[in-house]
């Protein structure tokens, strides 16, 4: 079960202040902050939501003997 004082906004700060701009994070609220901060780079780009999640993709190539290796 959530703590609702942990997922509770920093004073001061409203709910939907900026959609142009991050979450910004003064080393308070962290849980607000991160959950935020996901929003705002998911529906800004999602591709780079997952680069995040699942690290970069890399290409990959079977050589002749049969190993397969990073492309260059």
């Amino acid at each position: 079960m959530r703590d609702p004082e942990k997922m509770s906004s920093p004073q001061g700060i409203l709910e939907g202040q900026s959609v142009t701009l991050p979450p910004y994070f003064d080393g308070q609220h962290y849980n607000w902050w991160k959950t935020h901060m996901e929003n705002y780079i998911q529906a800004d780009d999602y591709d780079l939501w997952m680069i995040i999640e699942n690290g970069p993709y890399i290409l990959m190539k079977t050589t002749e003997d049969g190993k397969t290796v990073p492309k260059k």
